[in-house]
């Protein structure tokens, strides 16, 4: 069996890997680059898969942040994409709204994907894909177990074990990959190892205590990170608050609603306002939680209630206005909503695993070889104090295992 990263050894996002066998070939993750990389590679292809004659049995797409399927429609129509379901129902809802507000998206080639569910094997040729749900900032998340003449690899997609399901991801990864020949995990984390990482327990009562000392409070975290959404949601119900969000938020709180065993994303336990001017009158007599996006309509909102708080619920790097690459949007955002009269105040979580969360999952798994990706620097693993031997690869190199 092969084992091919096409990009993503030496980089955060854009990951593609290929793993091949003398029958079936597969791809996980079709990402993206992201606007913090210096050179992107629009023209980035793969034969076979993106170009060429169709050579490709499947892709599949761990979850739906766009470093992870942001090349979705450059795969050829011959080769079928498989996504978890749920995700592939908020990833169409993400797509509706590009293509209604930018004319960009494609929600008709959403449709076609196929889709698969936690546990439940797949059977590609002579591979069987055991999808295992896990943790991260995308819901509907998946690390693959991939099994093919007689090795068994894991792939971990993003994951971590400080969010809201958390808890359970050491059980999963015992039961379902243990013993495991190659692991292929992401080290996003690895270059801020002094990091302290909240959890997501920590930042809904930190949630909690900031709506008891201000009467207002604005929220701007990405309209897909749900952990994050229910953790103001939650807190907004402790303190008797209206929670509002815009109709594309509403939709996709509707499809994890429906979705979810777990009272944390039941987002039916109080009523959700959609953003509207008329509701400014009951906004101003008992004040309120409103998630934000980037957009004119919620720097109208702003200004309408200027004695207010903003939480920041994003990675810090997007404020860096010299950020190589980088999209001023959300800085311009953050510095017109503080002139407006906005106290900012910085509540955000990573979507992935610190160091210790890495070298955990590795013991757990006991992997013969791991294969670093979505990680700057691969040699960090080397600082883990790991036993497994770390190969560390270049795009486009070959490994056979």
């Amino acid at each position: 069996m092969q084992i091919k990263i096409h990009r993503g050894s030496h980089q955060i996002g854009g990951s593609i890997v290929e793993i091949k066998t003398e029958r079936t070939r597969i791809i996980i993750d079709i990402g993206e680059e992201l606007p913090s990389v210096d050179k992107r590679d629009r023209e980035f292809n793969i034969e076979g898969v993106t170009t060429g004659t169709p050579n490709c049995d499947a892709v599949l797409v761990t979850h739906y942040h766009g470093d992870h399927v942001g090349m979705f429609e450059k795969v050829l129509p011959e080769v079928p994409i498989y996504m978890g379901e749920i995700a592939k129902r908020i990833f169409h809802i993400v797509q509706q709204t590009i293509k209604k507000k930018l004319d960009k998206g494609n929600p008709e080639l959403i449709e076609r994907f196929k889709t698969f569910a936690p546990g439940k094997r797949i059977k590609i040729k002579d591979i069987t894909i055991t999808p295992l749900m896990i943790d991260h900032s995308a819901f509907d998340a998946y690390a693959l177990l991939i099994e093919a003449e007689g090795k068994r690899i894991l792939h971990t997609g993003d994951f971590r074990m400080h969010g809201a399901r958390g808890s359970k991801m050491p059980l999963v990864f015992e039961k379902y990959a243990s013993n495991i020949d190659v692991l292929i995990p992401e080290g996003t984390m690895l270059g801020r190892i002094s990091e302290k990482v909240k959890t997501q327990h920590e930042l809904t009562q930190e949630a909690e205590e900031l709506m008891k000392q201000h009467k207002n409070m604005f929220v701007l975290c990405s309209s897909t990170n749900i952990d994050s959404i229910a953790s103001f949601y939650n807190a907004a119900i402790k303190n008797r608050k209206p929670f509002i969000v815009c109709d594309y938020q509403s939709e996709i709180l509707k499809i994890v609603t429906k979705s979810s065993k777990s009272s944390f994303y039941d987002f039916a336990r109080q009523k959700i306002y959609t953003y509207k001017s008329n509701l400014h009158n009951m906004m101003s007599k008992v004040g309120f939680c409103m998630m934000v996006r980037v957009n004119y309509r919620s720097e109208q909102a702003i200004k309408a209630f200027p004695e207010n708080i903003l939480i920041y619920s994003q990675w810090s790097g997007y404020l860096d206005k010299d950020r190589s690459a980088f999209d001023k949007r959300i800085h311009n955002f953050v510095e017109k909503a503080k002139h407006a009269g906005s106290k900012v105040v910085s509540l955000h979580t990573s979507g992935h695993a610190p160091a210790e969360d890495i070298k955990k999952l590795c013991e757990i798994t006991k992997p013969k070889i791991i294969i670093p990706i979505h990680v700057e620097d691969p040699k960090n693993f080397t600082k883990l104090g790991i036993k497994s031997e770390i190969k560390i690869l270049n795009d486009g190199e070959i490994f056979e295992c």
